[in-house]
Parts: C-alpha cells; sequence; structure tokens
C-alpha cells in the first residue's frame, strides 16, 4: 500500500506539474523534505566515510524519503480524502486484535511472523489512541462509529498489555495527556475524575493481569540485581549497550562507526571488559534505543537526522493546534501523539530498525502532516 501511494503520488504530481509549480514547495514543504531525506543522506555519508557502499541499510531510511511525494501530493488534494483515516485507525487496531485470536499460540512469542512483540504491540496500542483521539474528527460522530473507535482504542490497548511491551506503557500515560489537551472545554474537575478513573484503571490492570503484574515487577528486581552487581538483566542489558553506544560516538563522533558497525565492536568490547557475554549476544540485535543507535552508527548526522524525524513533523504539528479549523486542530494533535509516542517507544527499542514500522510511522505522518497542511479547500476541490 505504501509503495502504491508513492507510485500514485508522482504520477499525479507529473500531470499537474505546471499547474503546481508556484504552490507545490513551501516552508512546510522544504522542512518537511528536509527533515524526511536527512537519514538516508546520513547512510550514504557514513558508507562513504568509511568506504562500503551496501544496500540494505539504506532500505529502511528510503521509506522516510518515499513519503515526501506523498506528502507533496495529499496537500494537493480535498482535505476530506485524508479524513477517512479515521475508519482506518480503528479496523487496524481491531484487525491486529483478530490476528491475535488467530494466532494466539504464536502472537507474544519472540516473533510474530514478520514483526516482534514489541513492535506489535508498541504499534496496536498507537491505533488505538489515535482511534480514541479521532472521535468526531470531521463531525459528530453517530452511536455506531464511536463505538466502533472505542472499540478500536480498547483493542489497542489490549494487544499492548499481552505484548508486554513496558515502552509501549511508559507512552500511554503522555499520550492521554494529549488527548486530554485536544479537549480544551474540559474542566479540571472532568480532568481529575479522568485521572482518578485512569489511576484506578491502572491500579485494576496491575493487580489483575499477570502480565502487567510480573513485567512491571520485573523493572523494580532488575535494577535491585543491577546494583547487587548483576548486569544480566533487561534493566541491565540496555543501560550497558547504550554506554557502548555513547563510548562509540565520542570514539567516531562525525560519521559513526558505519551501519552495522555496532554489532561488530561486539566482540572487542566484550574482550575489554565493556560488556557481558550476555550483553553482547544481544547487541548483535540491537541497541534498544533508536538516538542511540544512530548516533553510534552514524555519528553525529545520523543523531540529527533521526532526531529531525520527529522534531520538524511535531514543530509543524505545534503551529496548527490554535488553528480555526476544528478539522485541522484535531489532525495536529493526532500527528503530536504520533510523533511523541514513536520518540517513546524508541527510547528503549530501535522502533525504525524493522522497515514495517518505519512504513507504518511515514504514512501516518504524512497523512495527518498533510490534513494541517492542507492547500486546496473544499470549494477548491477540483485539484
Amino acid at each position: 500500500m505504501f509503495f502504491l501511494m508513492v507510485i500514485t503520488s508522482f504520477i499525479y504530481l507529473f500531470r499537474l506539474r505546471k499547474f503546481l509549480e508556484s504552490r507545490l514547495w513551501d516552508g512546510y514543504s522544504i522542512a518537511f523534505a528536509i527533515a524526511m531525506a536527512s537519514p538516508i543522506l546520513a547512510v550514504l555519508l557514513s558508507q562513504a566515510y568509511h568506504g562500503n557502499f551496501t544496500a540494505p541499510p539504506l532500505d529502511g531510511p528510503s521509506r522516510f524519503l518515499f513519503a515526501i511525494p506523498i506528502f507533496l501530493a495529499l496537500r494537493q488534494t480535498d482535505e476530506r480524502a485524508v479524513t477517512f483515516l479515521q475508519y482506518s485507525l480503528p479496523l487496524g487496531s481491531l484487525s491486529a486484535f483478530f490476528i491475535s485470536i488467530i494466532a494466539q499460540r504464536n502472537l507474544f512469542s519472540d516473533n510474530l511472523y514478520f514483526v516482534n512483540r514489541i513492535h506489535f504491540g508498541d504499534s496496536a496500542l498507537m491505533l488505538g489512541i489515535l482511534s480514541l483521539l479521532c472521535i468526531n474528527w470531521s463531525e459528530q460522530d453517530r452511536a455506531p462509529l464511536m463505538i466502533f473507535k472505542i472499540c478500536g482504542l480498547l483493542a489497542g490497548m489490549y494487544l499492548s498489555v499481552q505484548s508486554g511491551a513496558r515502552g509501549g506503557w511508559i507512552a500511554a500515560p503522555v499520550l492521554m495527556l494529549i488527548w486530554w489537551k485536544s479537549h480544551s472545554h474540559i474542566s479540571w474537575i472532568k480532568l481529575l475524575i479522568a485521572i482518578l478513573a485512569f489511576l484506578l484503571t491502572a491500579s485494576l490492570v496491575y493487580a489483575l493481569v499477570g502480565t502487567v503484574h510480573s513485567r512491571l515487577d520485573m523493572i523494580y528486581q532488575d535494577l535491585v540485581d543491577f546494583q547487587q552487581g548483576n548486569k544480566d538483566t533487561s534493566i541491565g542489558i540496555r543501560l550497558q549497550l547504550w554506554q557502548t553506544a555513547i563510548y562509540l560516538f565520542f570514539e567516531h563522533p562525525f560519521f559513526g562507526v558505519g551501519p552495522g558497525g555496532f554489532a561488530q565492536h561486539m566482540g572487542p568490547l566484550y574482550n575489554s571488559g565493556m560488556l557481558t557475554s550476555e550483553a553482547a549476544r544481544l547487541g548483535h540485535g540491537e541497541v534498544h534505543n533508536e538516538l542511540l543507535a544512530k548516533a553510534a552508527e552514524l555519528g553525529i548526522f545520523g543523531f540529527l537526522s533521526i532526531l529531525s524525524v520527529f522534531a520538524v513533523p511535531l514543530a509543524l504539528f505545534l503551529q496548527s493546534i490554535r488553528s480555526p479549523s476544528a478539522q485541522t486542530r484535531r489532525a495536529a494533535f493526532m500527528g503530536i501523539c504520533l510523533v511523541a509516542g514513536f520518540f517513546i517507544f524508541g527510547l528503549t527499542v530501535e522502533i525504525f530498525n524493522l522497515k514495517m514500522t518505519v512504513s507504518f510511522y511515514s504514512l501516518t505522518l504524512v497523512l495527518l502532516l498533510s490534513a494541517v497542511t492542507n492547500k486546496v479547500s473544499y470549494q477548491d476541490s477540483h485539484v
């Protein structure tokens, strides 16, 4: 679907190239294009410095790059087309839920066919929260549609809990705060009630759901074990890998150790005593932090590129939250939620090391960003 939209966007832009010539590139388009092109440029710079050009490291960043023509095309279309996203978000969440029923034996093992459970749980949670935020997006939702969106929220939260992805749980309170901010008319009394209801629900989930109880208790136990010298805990291994990534960044600050170079350093760093054998083994897979991974492997250019993928869209969304259009404001808060959520997800896992996750983020991002920067009004929909 992603590449189909890329091809369609190129055809659309080519056919309207003369009409769009004077209106295609503005501040929004230029800022977005620079941000989304920067990850692949950072990879190319690092590869050029190390003299090792290979195609696989370009695969994921290319999804950011190909999001640019989709964004340029969508900005020129009727903004009502983008609001169809309000149906696909809960549909995606519920589809993931039904997949979990069909594949329940394998769902929450290490991998679900094509995606690990952390990415699956985080993506499902994002679909669920966005289903909540898109209630009454384009107009007052009727009861069936509202129930549909609430079911999408519940399905996403359920899958996040069952996945055991604690990074998503960390993001949940922040995402709920964004939802509250999107409803500025909510009184402080209603907010207090909502907070108490959230805390009560969280307490009940902790007390009654074994997965949540054990995963949260594990945090405390991991910290205790780490203080006592046991570094091979979930948190302990992450701390070792983060320390290693920072070390490699300062050793190679401009172009990093190269794409895939972090894994190649695991053996020597284990021999030096910086890492335990278990941390070195898991370090062959990932750094467990998106920002540090890009800093270590691609240097300062990689760090700034991945930061811009979050920061530039966030700045564009923040500019739109005071728009006189209720639809634009709602899309802006949904975009803030998307960016903030994936940023938090990326603090404990390399959230963009799977091409599918990059495509999911990029495509959802351009849909929402095109809604807040749309250039065609309802009356001008013939464009």
